[in-house]
């Protein structure tokens, strides 16, 4: 199984990271599954929270409008991704573990990404992304199977990160403090498409 990385869903996590660089992040990645050949193409990513990951109330509120969305623009949960809080700890934990199997529930291929913080550079010189899939019913580490969308990915990363872009990014938590917050991010999603690597 392969997995794809949009522009939009590769910037949105290195921006909910660069965000609250002093705390654990996580999101989900929506997208589709190529009937051909089995790959997994992750078109958006939705930040998810940055106080507290893994409360069951917030997260089962949080997934609830994402499938709504996800219905309506034929879309799925297909991933999970995950910064952690310390710099050198870059493995899935107790409520990535919980949170892939939630989705893998709905989605047989499901996925995780483990940001890899020491891989954190401005400029962006490589995917900073580890990804986790299902073998033999345990989760193995997979970056042969990561790939990125677009020649100028990193290049555009890079230039979002520089331009402070994540100043203005949207998490669900901020939503909840503030519901007319769009959980979407609808004005990075237009400067992300409209680059000339979208």
């Amino acid at each position: 199984m392969k997995v794809r990385l949009s522009l939009r869903a590769y910037a949105k996590i290195l921006l909910h990271t660069a965000k609250y660089p002093h705390k654990a992040v996580n999101g989900v990645l929506l997208g589709v599954e190529n009937p051909k050949d089995g790959e997994i193409y992750a078109l958006d990513a939705i930040p998810l929270f940055h106080i507290t990951l893994g409360l069951a109330p917030m997260l089962e509120v949080a997934l609830a409008r994402v499938d709504i969305h996800c219905k309506k623009n034929e879309l799925q949960i297909v991933g999970y991704y995950q910064a952690n809080e310390h710099i050198n700890d870059n493995s899935p934990n107790a409520i990535c573990y919980k949170i892939g199997e939630k989705i893998c529930d709905q989605f047989n291929n499901g996925f995780m990404l483990m940001v890899d913080n020491t891989k954190l550079t401005v400029p962006c010189k490589e995917i900073a992304c580890k990804c986790y899939v299902v073998q033999d019913n345990k989760w193995k580490q997979s970056d042969k199977d990561l790939l990125l969308e677009g020649e100028d990915s990193l290049q555009l990363t890079t230039e979002l990160l520089e331009g402070k872009v994540y100043q203005s990014l949207i998490d669900f938590d901020n939503h909840l403090d503030d519901i007319t917050q769009d959980w979407l991010n609808k004005d990075i999603n237009k400067v992300v498409d409209i680059s000339p690597t979208a």
